[in-house]
């Protein structure tokens, strides 16, 4: 299995509970491939660089992963027919950085 970094943006129309759902929905949607969360962190809501769909907020999530890199495709494809889920980028990693990020630990 590989190693990937995860970080997922999504919408700021969304209720906490709603969050918490699409997270679960996520792991599950990990698990389901034959892939591990090894870690991950809530770095909240912050501000987008540039609009995207007309948002300048997003609730952002980051994520340690291992998964066979065949299953990242269908993994993609799965979060861009969720319009929730407004960007996702997938890094392979040889090694996992140190948890909590420095993003994590910068004041919002």
């Amino acid at each position: 299995m590989k190693k990937f970094e995860a970080v997922l943006l999504l919408s700021p129309e969304i209720s906490t509970k709603s969050l918490n759902e699409y997270n679960d929905y996520f792991i599950k949607l990990i698990n389901d491939n034959s892939g591990k969360i090894i870690e991950s962190e809530d770095w909240g809501l912050r501000d987008l660089s540039y609009k995207i769909l007309n948002f300048s907020k997003a609730f952002y999530n980051f994520y340690q992963i291992e998964i066979e890199g065949d299953k990242i495709d269908s993994i993609k494809k799965t979060l861009s027919q969720n319009e929730i889920f407004i960007r996702h980028l997938f890094v392979s990693v040889n090694k996992h950085q140190e948890i909590p990020t420095k993003l994590n630990n910068e004041k919002k």
